[in-house]
């Protein structure tokens, strides 16, 4: 095919395609209130966790506040008419879903406490897609009025992991008090693992907007407290998927030889800096000793999975142990779905979404959630879109507490779009129709 031909039927599926309407300004203030109001649910739950009497016990303010909000999308996007054929088939995979949990509580021994707890599990998994169809309908212009309210609020989840750190705040460490087996800051996230993901998810935010607009002060300072704060989470994950990101960045934005040299000379600059602050410091030296130790008390007991088990932090033995008692129940569960997940988490995304929905199920979602990062083109947007792919299920099928992370679900929609609008300028055969 010719260049021309090809410009000009990429003209005319351009010209096929509707014009982008601005959404709902109901959709955009659900949106935006519910993420402004994000960061401060969160701490809330936090004050809850650590027996703050005046926060309310046990109370989850955090799944208030997005349950409300995804909620909110759901019924303002149902009343204006905005449900795309494919956001229908992406719910019947939650209802198919919920309704194999619903099966397992006739079926099996689950009980109804649990699976309330499988159905709220389902729907945060889901919610990602809500996000997703809310962000696609909204204009660019209402996007960019929606984008300082993303940055303010990843902002505030990076400082209060950073100002945990400074000021040694108890509540916002990653381990407490009789648990304190390892150094690490989580800030205003309920549990660490979650905060890694979402500081993995931030700074691949952080960095596509570079690629699109520059160092800016905004930028630059996201990207600079992301980092910084990944690196006191204090978990592998953090510190492995920042690393990971940043040379994504790299080898998007300059050509293979220049992009590894960057990536040699930052490794390089890390573990010198890295080294200078252990060797300066005693608070430092003695939180990396804590951790060290931890690491080492790991591995001498790890029994058979060796460094495996310790890479994995034991999810390797989870997934054994939970592999046995499937295995006992004929391994119909790898089908159906509706095992109780939220019994005994394996902690790594994909085995989990296979017990809970099934690998039918698992796999068309799995499908779903590639076709929002994956798009044609050599161009650095799309390359970033697949790179940034590539690290999000890394970090899934390791670490976890990616895909089934309610906190982490709205940032993910937001890239996702980013990504799709920056290879739909670059060209306009990336654009999906089936979706319309």
């Amino acid at each position: 095919m010719t260049d021309a031909v090809f410009v000009q039927q990429g003209n005319r599926l351009a010209a096929h395609e509707p014009t982008r309407q601005p959404g709902t300004p109901l959709i955009w203030m659900v949106f935006a209130g519910g993420l402004a109001l994000s960061p401060f649910a969160d701490y809330l739950s936090v004050l809850a966790a650590h027996g703050i009497e005046s926060a309310g016990g046990d109370a989850r303010f955090s799944l208030f506040v997005r349950g409300s909000m995804v909620g909110g999308l759901i019924l303002f996007m149902l009343a204006g008419g905005r449900i795309r054929l494919s956001s229908w088939r992406t719910a019947l995979l939650a209802v198919l879903a919920i309704i194999a949990s619903a099966g397992a509580v006739v079926f099996g021994d689950v009980t109804s406490a649990e699976f309330t707890q499988q159905a709220v599990f389902v729907l945060k998994v889901f919610s990602f897609f809500v996000c997703l169809a809310a962000l696609s309908g909204m204009s660019d212009s209402q996007l960019e009025k929606l984008e300082p309210i993303v940055r303010l609020t990843l902002f505030a989840y990076a400082l209060a992991i950073v100002v945990g750190a400074v000021f040694s705040i108890d509540m916002f460490r990653s381990y407490w008090a009789e648990t304190q087996i390892r150094s690490g800051y989580k800030g205003i996230v309920y549990a660490q693992n979650e905060a890694s993901a979402l500081m993995i998810v931030a700074l691949g935010y952080g960095l596509l907007r570079v690629l699109t607009s520059g160092w800016t002060a905004w930028n630059g300072a996201l990207v600079g407290s992301v980092v910084l704060a990944s690196c006191l989470v204090g978990t592998k994950a953090a510190m492995a998927g920042a690393l990971a990101m940043t040379c994504s960045y790299l080898y998007c934005r300059h050509r293979v030889p220049q992009a590894t040299l960057r990536a040699a000379a930052l490794v390089a600059v890390l573990v010198g800096l890295a080294g200078a602050v252990y060797l300066s410091l005693p608070g430092v030296r003695s939180a990396v000793d804590l951790s060290l130790q931890y690491f080492m008390y790991q591995h001498d007991h790890a029994g058979e999975g060796g460094m495996l088990t310790m890479i994995l932090s034991g999810r390797d033995v989870k997934f054994s142990n939970v592999w046995d008692e499937v295995a006992s129940e004929g391994f119909v569960p790898l089908l159906t779905g509706g095992y109780p997940v939220v019994r005994y988490l394996v902690e790594i995304d994909v085995p989990d979404l296979v017990l809970a929905m099934g690998l039918p199920v698992c796999v068309l979602y799995l499908w779903r959630v590639g076709r929002a990062f994956l798009y044609r083109g050599n161009g650095a947007v799309p390359g970033f879109g697949k790179w940034f792919y590539i690290v999000l299920m890394g970090t899934a099928c390791t670490a976890g507490h990616v895909l089934v992370s309610a906190i982490v679900s709205p940032y993910l929609a937001m890239i996702a779009v980013l990504v799709e609008r920056g290879a739909a300028d670059r060209h306009p055969l990336t654009r999906r129709l089936d979706d319309e």
